[in-house]
């Protein structure tokens, strides 16, 4: 197992209340981890952690370490803004800017610019040409699944996309700055089956290239996708393993009750 993201002794409060308890947990690369326990159990704190959306929430203290490929993102010295991009992530609710299919992609590139080769000294960014931009945001299209259902329309408003089609706008978004690791909070409670059973295709296809870690209420979408699946209670870990043996042997006697629903 190649590990991306150890996470060791993690803690978080807001304000008095501790949602998250001593969660340590080692997510290997190129895999797909699902997140899976009751409501307000610290699933999507624990993942908002993994990429510092946590730190814009007041009066929230974390604890802990968690190093990506070896490097602890809350060090003092790390760059917030460099960590949200190497770690993306989708939201529950598809969140597509105000502007064309186009410019959702192009938006961020074109703000940040591309990394340069290391050996070139004293810069670290520079512009997109016209076309290499075209370029980036078909890709990032494709590589979404979308590209064919709108390729005619992209300087039509992405609010005119469907709700399933929008989702992938968003995932398709967060490819374009080149992230190695994609979070996904709840990305199908939303959508129809339809547009869910095309999100979990484009998930298992993304793990050959990004790990891939997504918080679920849908135990049965973990099992579609999942290769490990992480059981929290009350802030707590309680369970976690290759998904198979979670749902079919799971080792705590918390883990089967949720899986079977005695509980939660």
């Amino acid at each position: 197992m190649s590990e991306n993201i150890k996470v060791t002794g993690l803690n978080v409060w807001f304000d008095k209340n501790q949602a998250l308890k001593d969660v340590s947990i080692t997510i290997p690369k190129n895999e797909i981890t699902a997140v899976i326990g009751p409501s307000g159990c610290g699933k999507s704190t624990f993942i908002r952690c993994i990429n510092r959306m946590n730190d814009l929430v007041p009066k929230c203290k974390v604890t802990g370490r968690i190093e990506v490929d070896g490097k602890d993102i809350y060090d003092a010295d790390v760059d917030v803004v460099e960590v949200r991009k190497r770690i993306g992530m989708v939201f529950q609710k598809p969140n597509p800017f105000p502007k064309s299919i186009f410019e959702n992609i192009a938006y961020a590139p074109r703000i940040h610019g591309k990394d340069l080769d290391p050996s070139l000294q004293g810069t670290k960014v520079t512009k997109y040409t016209k076309k290499e931009l075209a370029e980036l945001v078909e890709r990032s299209l494709r590589r979404a699944a979308l590209w064919d259902e709108v390729k005619d329309r992209m300087e039509k408003s992405a609010y005119d996309l469907s709700g399933g089609q929008q989702q992938r706008l968003c995932i398709a978004r967060t490819m374009a700055v080149d992230p190695e690791i994609i979070l996904f909070d709840e990305p199908c409670s939303a959508l129809d089956p339809i547009a869910t059973a095309k999100i979990e295709d484009l998930l298992v296809d993304l793990k050959k290239d990004y790990t891939v870690v997504i918080v679920t209420h849908n135990m049965q979408q973990a099992a579609r996708v999942a290769d490990r699946t992480a059981f929290f209670y009350l802030g707590e870990l309680i369970e976690f393993g290759e998904t198979e043996r979670i749902f079919e042997k799971p080792e705590q006697k918390l883990t089967e009750q949720y899986i079977t629903g005695r509980m939660g």
